[in-house]
């Protein structure tokens, strides 16, 4: 079964109703569409090894280029001699390679859903690795589990930080299983990495496993060094209320720090005290979906942090636009031959220092655009063979690792990672 939202019809600008994958087995792909709801239920099943491998070779022109780094010391060697702007997949980085017990009959799989079911990873900008937590949610997948892959080793694979909780403790339509661990939740943007902390966090569940129609504000986080989760109530929720789905979070490359949209405000979440601060109100003109599922990143160069969708200024490609440190909100124009992009919802947002603009990634294959201070868009030619299109969102599957310089993206629950040099 199905979900359609009761969310969905907003104002002017229509949303993408998110719910489970179908009505098949959660390995099956695929977007969501329509219908009844869902119960919670069967176990996910299946994936098998993603096909594909070696390098990206071919392709268009362009910009820039150079084959090698500013400094080699410490790159793994499949970063070396990569040109910029050319894609290269990273062969036996698939999540399918790293199969997990089912929690509810026991087998060994590898579901897609821990990737498809809106979800979304996180990383740690110092060391390059990237983790995904409690992904799945819905009738998608109850595991809960956590997984880490260093992207900068020299052959990268993913391995099981802890396994999920399972099948007797395992409830629906809430927040947390018995034994006090994240339900598997459909993540969205929710999802990062604090690097002061050394944890996951998962900042609100957006559809927990069940029907569909529970989700939470509440702030989790998973410890690398206990290899378990933190109690639940450490932290504060951001609110009492829900409608956490697809809420955009964009994070501060420098200080972790997270701003978003929440219960009719802009809230600012802060990494060095765990705590949330109100910054501005909603427009004046919007109701409480003003940028549901809106790509959003932070410029630390301007101090200002942008998001792309409005869904109430969706014909004028007008986007909001927060200014640090007061939060001061405001409309933003995205002007250039590109600007139409930033309406598509489920966008990856990252900045990237070495071009000084943001970089997003839509759905379609080896699709990225720049957003320049000026709030011009383009497209970012790139060359070699592209990847494949993004299931259900791209996400925050989307992630600029200064280390490795470049992009790594994640299509969906069968791909490797792909690899896109920014110098």
């Amino acid at each position: 079964m199905r979900v359609t939202w009761a969310l969905c019809a907003v104002g002017i600008g229509l949303l993408g109703c998110e719910g489970s994958l179908g009505d098949g087995p959660p390995d099956a792909g695929g977007s969501a569409t329509g219908g009844g709801s869902a119960t919670g239920g069967g176990a996910a099943t299946g994936g098998g090894a993603a096909t594909g491998g070696g390098a990206a070779t071919g392709g268009g022109a362009a910009t820039g280029g150079g084959t090698t780094l500013p400094s080699d010391a410490g790159v793994p060697a499949w970063r070396l001699g990569l040109t910029q702007w050319q894609w290269h997949e990273l062969p036996g980085t698939s999540l399918s390679n790293q199969r997990v017990v089912d929690p509810l009959n026991g087998g060994m799989v590898a579901p897609r859903a821990r990737i498809d079911a809106w979800n979304g990873l996180a990383a740690n900008r110092d060391d390059s690795q990237v983790f995904l937590a409690a992904a799945g949610g819905h009738a998608d997948w109850s595991g809960n589990e956590v997984y880490a892959i260093d992207l900068g080793s020299a052959a990268p694979a993913w391995r099981l930080l802890r396994p999920p909780t399972l099948a007797p403790a395992i409830v629906t339509n809430q927040p947390y299983y018995t034994d006090g661990r994240p339900s598997s939740t459909h993540l969205y943007y929710a999802l990062h990495f604090v690097r002061a902390r050394d944890r996951i966090f998962k900042m609100s569940a957006g559809s927990v496993w069940g029907d569909g129609n529970s989700n939470n504000n509440n702030v989790d986080a998973f410890s690398l060094a206990s290899g378990d989760w933190d109690p639940m109530g450490t932290y504060p929720a951001a609110s009492t209320s829900g409608g956490a789905i697809d809420r955009p979070y964009a994070q501060h490359p420098d200080t972790d720090d997270v701003y978003t949209f929440i219960a009719g405000s802009f809230r600012k979440w802060s990494a060095a005290s765990a705590t949330w601060q109100t910054l501005a109100a909603r427009p004046s003109y919007a109701n409480d979906d003003v940028v549901n599922a809106a790509g959003s990143g932070v410029d630390p160069v301007r101090g200002r942090v942008v998001f792309l969708r409005n869904l109430y200024r969706v014909m004028q490609r007008q986007g909001l636009q927060l200014t640090l440190p007061a939060g001061t909100l405001a409309d933003v124009t995205f002007t250039g031959p590109a600007a139409g992009l930033t309406t598509q919802p489920q966008l990856g947002v990252q900045f990237v220092p070495s071009e000084d603009v943001f970089l997003f990634k839509t759905s379609t294959a080896g699709e990225v655009a720049r957003l320049d201070a000026s709030n011009v868009v383009t497209l970012q030619p790139t060359t070699g063979t592209p990847p494949p299109d993004a299931v259900n969102g791209v996400y925050t599957r989307w992630l600029y690792l200064p280390r490795l310089r470049g992009l790594a993206y994640l299509p969906h629950g069968q791909a490797n990672f792909w690899f896109l040099p920014t110098e």
